[in-house]
């Protein structure tokens, strides 16, 4: 009995073929249009200048082997994008990190930040896709260039800090992707040059 439903297993798992998940292209944007090695400039209200370098893109699917029967049908995608800032706001959580996850094509991808420690995960639920985003207008000092609805991420509202960090919120465009970040000291950091 064991050897035929051993076999039987073999033979299900051999004919069934799973599917790689893909992000939408409006998913996608939140990965912002940055390059490996770009440099991404800020200006604080102090006068201090922050560059952050982007890092390689990491993308990557899970269940590769397609194990059906333990993992299901889907190839669950995780794509990450992690901006290192010469300066260092919080010792255990460096970088600014944007996080996707689809496990399924018929669900939207679950997004996460990690910027210096201040992270916010807007894992999508039945009937509340990305319900912790939040918007307001958002005008650079550096350019003037004024954002109508940037989506912005505040401690104590819809991210939390970890680790001590000294961010309490940053902003973000789908285009420009980070845009301004501020400290808990009052020190603002502005876009300048991407």
């Amino acid at each position: 009995m064991k050897k035929l439903l051993s076999s039987l297993t073999l033979l299900l798992t051999g004919c069934i073929t799973c599917q790689e998940v893909e992000l939408l292209p409006e998913e996608r944007a939140w990965l912002g249009s940055y390059t490996e090695g770009q440099q991404v400039v800020f200006r604080s209200n102090r006068g201090n200048t922050n560059t952050a370098t982007v890092m390689k893109p990491q993308e990557w699917h899970t269940n590769t082997d397609c194990n059906w029967m333990e993992s299901g049908k889907f190839q669950p995608i995780f794509s990450q994008i992690v901006l290192r800032p010469s300066s260092t706001y919080n010792d255990k959580n460096r970088d600014f990190v944007v996080n996707l996850r689809k496990n399924n094509p018929e669900r939207p991808a679950d997004l996460s930040f990690s910027v210096a420690g201040l992270d916010c995960l807007t894992a999508s639920k039945e009937g509340e896709i990305l319900s912790k985003l939040q918007r307001q207008a958002c005008t650079l000092t550096t350019t003037g260039k004024t954002y109508p609805a940037a989506y912005v991420f505040r401690q104590g509202q819809n991210a939390t800090i970890y680790g001590g960090g000294q961010l309490q919120a940053f902003f973000w465009d789908k285009q420009d992707g980070l845009i301004r970040y501020e400290l808990t000291n009052g020190e603002v950091f502005d876009l300048v040059s991407r």
